[in-house]
């Protein structure tokens, strides 16, 4: 089909063909939109029909890339339906449940009966744009508080992939700074990450091995760096926070100010979560990130099951 004909019957390509400017809009939208295809793995065929034709035409053949019938075991359905439910607390729960969806509209059945306990997935605030620009090849900058680092650094890099190790989400890629391959834990970022606008910018190498370099990471890497974090205390609570204490500052604004040492952000952040509302984080801001990540997570957890919480009066 020429490129006339698809102006004609594709919806959103209509132009006046004598318009010269509304012709070079379709023109720059149709090349686009086969970039797009052929990025998507659609082979797009270009050609004519016979020793005739004096214009190119294109052709999608769907044998090509057409998928076969797909057929699922009962306990295949069922390892979907579980997979599905991973995300529903994050923000890829919209893809999740329109893959469901999908399924069901070709009459499989997922989880015809819920299950009592589902596994939950949870993800860092810098997941969704990172495998977006993962997606599209786009270079992307943050600013990054790395283990040996006292303040967050700008970081430029080409995202190869995310994966997760040992329950930590990570993005791979090429440096463009230090010409080197890093690892960037995505909890460890602060602030926005910003794509450039530029997409297909790289290539990722075909011998990379996105998991076992994040496993030779953690092999190779130094013994953890001791810092301290500053706490503020209510009067009488947190005596375990007391008791690890190595600094106890002037009291200010009726809380005690406590230093601790820690290594890992993300852990003191959990260990100082179960003291509830008797203790907050002044300092660091990676402690204070993690802090407020976590406790999102448990607000979000319980705004999407607390109709389903019931409470006992007692008689």
């Amino acid at each position: 089909m020429s490129a006339e004909k698809i102006a004609a019957t594709v919806p959103g390509y209509e132009h006046d063909a004598s318009d010269l400017k509304a012709h070079e809009a379709f023109q720059r939208k149709f090349e686009r939109d086969k970039a797009q295809l052929r990025r998507l793995g659609v082979p797009l065929q270009t050609g004519t029909n016979s020793v005739f034709d004096a214009e190119v035409g294109y052709r999608i053949a769907r044998g090509d890339y057409e998928l076969p019938e797909i057929e699922f075991l009962p306990d295949e359905v069922a390892v979907l339906g579980v997979a599905a439910r991973l995300w529903q607390p994050n923000k890829l729960a919209d893809d999740a449940g329109d893959a469901l969806w999908k399924l069901r509209a070709a009459g499989i059945d997922i989880f015809p009966v819920e299950p009592e306990v589902a596994p939950v997935l949870t993800v860092d605030e810098a997941f969704s744009p990172v495998m977006t620009a993962v997606r599209q090849r786009q270079h992307i900058s943050f600013k990054y508080m790395g283990r040996s680092d006292d303040a967050a650094v700008l970081r430029r890099i080409e995202p190869w992939g995310v994966v997760c190790y040992r329950g930590r989400w990570y993005v791979i890629g090429h440096d463009l700074d230090r010409d080197a391959t890093r690892c960037f834990r995505l909890s460890r970022i602060d602030g926005q990450v910003k794509a450039h606008a530029k997409t297909d910018a790289f290539t990722v190498p075909a011998d990379v091995n996105l998991l076992e370099s994040v496993a030779r990471l953690h092999e190779t890497r130094e013994k953890p760096r001791t810092r301290r974090a500053t706490v503020r205390v209510k009067p009488g609570r947190a005596a375990g926070v007391r008791r690890r204490a190595v600094q106890i500052l002037s009291r200010q604004d009726g809380f005690d100010r406590i230093v601790v040492t820690y290594t890992d952000p993300a852990a003191l952040a959990r260990w100082l979560a179960g003291y509830g509302d008797a203790v907050t984080v002044v300092e660091p801001a990676q402690v204070r990130k993690e802090m407020a990540v976590l406790l999102s997570g448990i607000v979000a957890n319980y705004e999407d099951h607390k109709d389903a919480l019931t409470v006992t009066r007692p008689q």
